[in-house]
């Protein structure tokens, strides 16, 4: 009965971990077989337009055809059709067009270009299906109709707006039916240049499927991987203790002796290094003067001095570099000049030089022994043991490894790091799949995939540290330490009156930033983690000098440096920032600070500093409420900040609900909503290159996958977050991540959330738990 039942367990464990491979398998074959479909196909090109009587299928109909019906005042020629302008150009369409057509796909030849003009279309009654069709945005008869922006800065050539075929209906039948075009403005343009049916070449299919197909072959060796790392765990604690002596044995009596003998005669490169080490660690601040003078008179020697200096010091403790890339993050716009001439970006530089640098690490370590970050000296793995240590060693961890079969994950278990990974991979088909290829891998290399290699940095660094809360604290440190070094760089502005933004009636402070919301979006970040690590937290608050508990708070000497983050916040008068973020942190670190220093005995009063701090904040905002900026806060008219922010919205969720799976693609908004879906009454600000909402952002961006993707991530960071709240294991840092993430969200309802590489590394750090990086 035992050994039927071993052979059905091996049955079972040997399909479930076979599946995923076939799986694997067909994947990689459709993806082929998709590539050689894509290359196989036959090439056609447009015939020419000519003059037509009837529009049927296969025709390309010029514009001066007797088969059109203009209105007056168009001007007719074999080149196109152009309307003359309206005595009301704001609310009356500059020319109408009507004209039958037999067939199914109807495609119009429009004048694109750096210019303001849309048309509305309409087919058999019903809006054109190709087209985007926004609820309440109707044309000069208030009916429902396709909508085409023909504003493309980007397409527009020397000799003026450029042709374009967009396909703007398709039909269930062949017809007959009747369209009616409404042209608003574009007058001088000649924005209608001709009309198809059924006549356009066969697109291309599209390379994303591949990508799809090989992403699902990616996502099955992953999980085979897994499982079968599971199961053969399983079966080596189900194996039979002696063999593990007789492996225990073997180690002792040869490997063990090799790797002695290795480490008598170490490479010289290790042994001068365990020599200096202790020099260049100490001299790491001189490294980040050097890199920032080098960047600030633009001299790569100094730079690069800097950064070598730098990374020898990590070869030691690695958390220095990536501390350093965290206190650099509000510089990332200015790149560090490397060679002559040539400026490379700063967080690429960290990610990926971070983990050169922590490749050659390990690859030193292989030469004898481990590093020790602290001490300066170098311990021998293994060392002398005898065999029946040994021994005794395998039989302890084959029993614990016994009593915690039951507690092994399964591995279909997905952590919050594999959400990223999953994610960085859905980004990447996203990308493949936009319109703007170029620029959407181009996001993706900088945002989301050097997110990836900065959680697999901080993963690393962690998990190799000798001392992972000391690591952590240093890198948290640096990283809010860059914050308050923007913010002085911010308040000088406001002092000296020098790179300030005026507008709506303030003086706004960006520090590096190309916008004051960029630099508040940075700074509520920071601000909430500080205030929760080094105000409300046990570290450095209720501890006396000697180490012993308190009642009374001690203020911790850094939450001064707090303090100009909180003056340059106000002063970027983010209206987010100041009426979402600032409240959404305070309300989560007043709860969560109450829980906490109640929980550990401590007095509440700071607490009630920061409530009076607060009340200040907003007493000296009163003199700029009368202000444009904040006087016309719920002013949502045509024109205003808020109506067109609502017109942003309406736009932006009907992008979203035609793009449902895959998104426009990563940095392609800007391009697919003021040429597709921009309203009349928002053209005064065309260039937004986000929706300014998370929600619609993850949307529009990476569909409807990215957003659960996205969301996942989230929560299971939230997750983790809230235990290590809850267990009092750096209980305050917790609770300022959580507060950050809180400002985050509730800004990120108006604003950016997410899309720009300083953010996302930021929410890498305050989304990855202790357990996420052992």
């Amino acid at each position: 009965m035992g050994l039927s039942s071993t052979r059905v367990s091996k049955r079972s464990a040997w399909s479930r971990s076979t599946w995923p491979w076939l799986i694997a398998l067909i994947c990689l074959a459709a993806a082929g077989g998709w590539l050689f479909l894509r290359a196989d196909q036959p090439s056609r090109t447009l015939d020419a337009s000519s003059p037509v009587a009837a529009l049927v299928r296969g025709t390309v109909a010029r514009m001066d055809s007797s088969a059109f019906t203009y209105s007056d005042g168009w001007k007719i020629s074999p080149a196109g059709a152009d309307p003359s302008e309206p005595d009301d150009p704001w609310n009356k369409p500059a020319g109408r067009l009507t004209f039958p057509y037999s067939g199914r796909e109807l495609a119009l030849q429009l004048a694109v270009g750096d210019y303001w003009g849309y048309l509305f279309v309409t087919v058999d009654g019903a809006a054109a299906n190709r087209l985007a069709v926004i609820p309440g945005n109707t044309n000069s008869l208030g009916k429902a109709a396709g909508y085409k922006p023909l504003l493309a800065p980007e397409r527009q050539t020397d000799a003026g707006a450029a042709a374009l075929w967009v396909p703007v209906h398709r039909a269930a039948d062949d017809g007959p039916h009747t369209v009616q075009i409404e042209v608003w403005r574009s007058w001088g343009q000649t924005p209608l240049r001709g009309v198809a049916v059924d006549a356009l070449p066969i697109s291309y299919l599209p390379l994303w499927p591949a990508a799809l197909f090989a992403l699902g072959a990616i996502w099955s060796l992953y999980f085979g991987f897994k499982n079968r790392t599971r199961i053969a765990r399983m079966q080596r604690i189900e194996a039979d203790t002696d063999s593990r002596n007789l492996s225990a044995l073997f180690q002792s009596a040869f490997i063990r002796p090799i790797r002695a003998i290795r480490v008598l005669f170490p490479h010289p490169a290790p042994s001068v290094f365990i020599r200096v080490r202790p020099w260049l660690i100490q001299f790491w601040p001189i490294a980040l003067l050097l890199i920032g003078a080098g960047v600030f008179l633009d001299s790569w020697l100094l730079t690069d001095v800097g950064l070598a200096l730098l990374a020898l010091a990590a070869l030691s403790r690695p958390e220095l570099w990536v501390a350093a890339l965290l206190f650099g993050l509000p510089f990332y716009l200015y790149p560090l000049p490397i060679l002559p001439g040539r400026g490379l970006n700063l967080i690429e530089v960290g990610v990926w030089g971070g983990l050169a640098i922590l490749g050659m690490r390990n690859v030193w370590q292989g030469a004898g022994g481990r590093w020790q970050g602290a001490g300066g000296r170098r311990q021998v793995a293994g060392g002398k043991s005898s065999i029946a240590s040994m021994q005794e060693k395998s039989l302890a961890e084959t029993q614990s490894r016994r009593e915690k079969t039951a507690a092994l994950p399964t591995p279909y278990a997905i952590s919050n790091l594999q959400y990223l990974l999953f994610l960085l991979l859905w980004s990447l088909l996203c990308a493949l799949a936009a319109n703007y290829s170029g620029l959407a891998l181009r996001e993706w290399r900088t945002v989301f995939l050097a997110a990836g290699g900065f959680a697999l940095l901080l993963g690393s660094v962690l998990a190799q540290s000798d001392d992972p809360a000391r690591s952590r604290r240093v890198l948290f440190n640096g990283w809010l330490a860059g914050g308050t070094a923007v913010a002085l760089f911010a308040l000088w502005q406001f002092v000296s009156g020098e790179m300030l933004i005026q507008a709506e009636g303030v003086a706004r402070v960006r520090g590096l930033y190309g916008s004051p919301n960029n630099l508040a979006l940075y700074l509520e970040r920071t601000l909430a983690v500080g205030i929760g690590y080094w105000g409300i937290g046990d570290w450095g608050l209720g501890v006396g000098r000697e180490g012993r508990s308190t009642q009374s708070p001690i203020p911790n000497p850094q939450s001064l440096l707090l303090l100009p983050q909180l003056a340059a916040l106000v002063l970027t008068f983010s209206k987010g920032a100041l009426f979402l973020g600032i409240p959404a942190l305070l309300l989560v670190l007043a709860v969560g600070g109450v829980v906490l220093l109640a929980r550990q005995g401590k007095s509440l009063r700071l607490l009630w500093w920061l409530v009076g701090i607060g009340g200040i904040v907003a007493l000296g905002l009163l003199p700029f409420l009368g202000a444009e900026r904040f006087r016309l806060l719920f002013d949502f008219g045509a024109g205003t900040t808020g109506g067109l922010r609502l017109n942003l919205w309406r736009s932006a969720w009907a992008m979203a609900l035609d793009h449902p799976w895959l998104g426009v693609g990563p940095d392609n908004f800007l391009y697919a909503y003021r040429s597709g879906y921009i309203l009349p009454t928002a053209w005064q600000d065309p260039n937004l290159n986000h929706p300014h909402n998370f929600v619609l952002d993850w949307w529009t961006r990476l569909g409807l996958p990215g957003l659960l993707l996205a969301g996942l991530w989230l929560g299971t960071g939230v997750r983790q977050l809230w235990q290590r709240l809850r267990s009092g294991a750096d209980a305050g840092l917790a609770l300022g991540c959580l507060a950050a993430i809180a400002a985050a969200l509730a800004h990120g309802l108006i604003d950016a959330s997410y899309a720009l590489p300083d953010l996302m590394i930021v929410w890498v750090l305050l989304l990855s738990g202790d357990k996420e990086t052992a």
